[in-house]
C-alpha cells in the first residue's frame, strides 16, 4: 500500500513539473513596436501563487507565451500569495520562501526571454519581507524591466515605460504606466489607492513626455492592481434587474446603458476606501485610452468612463477563489493607429480543449465545479498522466 501511494505521489510531483529550453541571452534594452507596427502586452492578474505553484496554471503560462509571443507580460498584482511565505521565524526564511514562490513564475518567463514589468497587489507583502525587499527580487532576473520612482514616492513600484518606434529608437510612440495601488487604509479600513504625490508625480511626467512630443500627449496605458473608485459610476442597483449577473445583498447589479463594450460584472469591485485624485488626473492629461487592473477575480468587463476605458482582468490564482472566467488578457498595439487598441482574454480551454489530460488537472482544481466532477477529473489526470509520460507526450 506504501508502495502505492509513493508512486501516486511520485506521478503528481512529475505533473507539477515543466523543464523549460533556455534561450540565447537576450539584451532586452528599449521596448520597441515591432517592423510591422505591431506590439502585444500580456497581462497575468492575480496568479496569487505560493512556493508550488500549480502545475495547470504553469502549463497556461508556458503555452500562452509560446502561442502568443508577446513583447511583455505584466504582472498587475497579488503575484504571490505573501501569507503563504509568512513563517513567523526569520525574515531570512521568508526571503527564502517568497524568492521560491516568485521564481516558479518568473523562471518561465526568464526562459523564454519574455520582457516582464510588474507591480504588487495587497497580498504580496504579507509577510516579513517589504514591497522593496520583493522588488530586489524580481530586479535579480534579466528579463524583469521593472523600475522604481524611488523612496519619495508613496509604495513601491510606481513608473513608466516608454514604447519607441519601430522606424526610430528614439521616437517614443506610447507610454506604460504602473501604478503601485498599495495595499490596505490602515486608518479607515479597505483598501488603498493611489496617493497624492504619485498622482503629482504622474501628472509632471505626462508632462515632460508631452512636451518631449511636440506638446502632443503621448498615447498611454495604465496597469495596477486596485480598480478606481469611479468604477461606481458606472454601475445602478435595484431589484429583479433583467440580465444582472451580480446579485449581492438582496439586490441586483448591472452597467448603466452605454458604458459595457464587453465582458461581465459578476463581482461587485473593491477599490480604495478614500477617492483619489488619479482618475481625475488622466481624464485633465488625456494621455491615457486605458486603465487595467486586476484584484477582482470574477471580473471580466471593459467600460468606457469620461473617454479611458476600465478593464478588469480576472485572476488566474488557484491559491484562492475564482470562476470559470480565470485567464490572462492580451493588449495589441498598432503603431499605425495608437488612439485604439484590440484586448481579448484567453482562457485554459483555448489551449487545451483537445487535451484530456491537461483538462483533467485543470478541472480538478476548479472549485466552482462540482465536487464529483473535480473527483473524476482527478482521477482522470492520475491514471492518464503515467500513460502520456510513457508514451512521450507532452503536457
Amino acid at each position: 500500500m506504501k508502495k502505492i501511494i509513493s508512486v501516486v505521489l511520485c506521478v503528481l510531483m512529475l505533473a507539477t513539473t515543466l523543464c523549460f529550453g533556455v534561450s540565447a541571452e537576450k539584451d532586452f534594452g528599449k521596448l520597441q513596436f515591432n517592423d510591422d507596427g505591431s506590439f502585444k502586452i500580456l497581462q497575468v492578474a492575480d496568479l496569487q501563487d505560493n512556493m508550488q505553484l500549480n502545475g495547470a496554471v504553469k502549463a497556461f503560462l508556458e503555452e500562452a507565451i509560446i502561442r502568443e509571443q508577446p513583447d511583455l507580460v505584466v504582472l498587475t498584482g497579488d503575484n504571490i500569495s505573501g501569507g503563504s511565505c509568512r513563517t513567523d521565524i526569520s525574515k531570512a526564511l521568508d526571503t527564502r520562501r517568497c524568492e521560491k514562490a516568485i521564481d516558479q513564475f518568473m523562471s518561465i518567463f526568464e526562459a523564454y526571454q519574455v520582457p516582464v514589468a510588474a507591480v504588487f497587489g495587497n497580498h504580496d507583502n504579507e509577510n516579513a519581507l517589504s514591497k522593496e525587499d520583493l522588488f530586489d527580487i524580481y530586479e535579480s532576473y534579466d528579463c524583469f524591466i521593472g523600475t522604481d520612482e524611488g523612496e519619495a514616492l508613496y509604495g513601491c513600484g510606481t513608473y513608466n515605460l516608454p514604447i519607441y518606434s519601430s522606424k526610430d529608437a528614439d521616437k517614443m510612440m506610447y507610454n506604460l504606466w504602473m501604478f503601485d495601488s498599495n495595499t490596505y487604509d490602515e486608518e479607515l479600513g479597505g483598501y488603498d489607492y493611489v496617493h497624492d504625490d504619485q498622482v503629482e508625480w504622474y501628472v509632471n511626467k505626462s508632462n515632460e513626455l508631452k512636451a518631449a512630443n511636440g506638446g502632443v500627449a503621448v498615447p498611454s496605458m495604465t496597469f495596477q492592481h486596485i480598480i478606481v473608485k469611479e468604477i461606481f459610476d458606472l454601475i445602478e442597483s435595484g431589484e429583479n434587474i433583467e440580465g444582472a449577473l451580480l446579485h449581492q445583498d438582496g439586490k441586483d447589479y448591472v452597467f448603466k446603458d452605454g458604458v459595457l463594450k464587453a465582458g461581465y460584472l459578476k463581482e461587485y469591485p473593491c477599490p480604495g476606501t478614500r477617492p483619489s485624485k488619479q482618475f481625475p488626473a488622466m481624464v485633465n492629461q488625456g494621455d491615457v485610452v486605458a486603465m487595467f487592473f486586476g484584484h477582482d477575480h470574477n471580473n471580466t468587463f471593459e467600460v468606457v468612463h469620461s473617454g479611458i476605458d476600465l478593464v478588469a482582468t480576472p485572476g488566474f490564482t488557484f491559491n484562492s477563489y475564482g470562476n470559470e472566467d480565470r485567464g490572462v488578457r492580451i493588449i495589441n498595439l498598432n503603431e499605425e493607429d495608437t488612439s485604439t487598441y484590440e484586448t481579448h482574454l484567453v482562457q485554459f480551454a483555448d489551449y487545451f480543449a483537445d487535451n484530456k489530460m491537461a483538462m483533467a488537472n485543470y478541472n480538478m482544481n476548479c472549485d466552482y465545479l462540482p465536487l464529483w466532477d473535480r473527483i473524476k477529473a482527478g482521477l482522470l489526470f492520475v491514471v492518464t498522466f503515467p500513460i502520456k509520460v510513457f508514451f512521450g507526450y507532452a503536457f
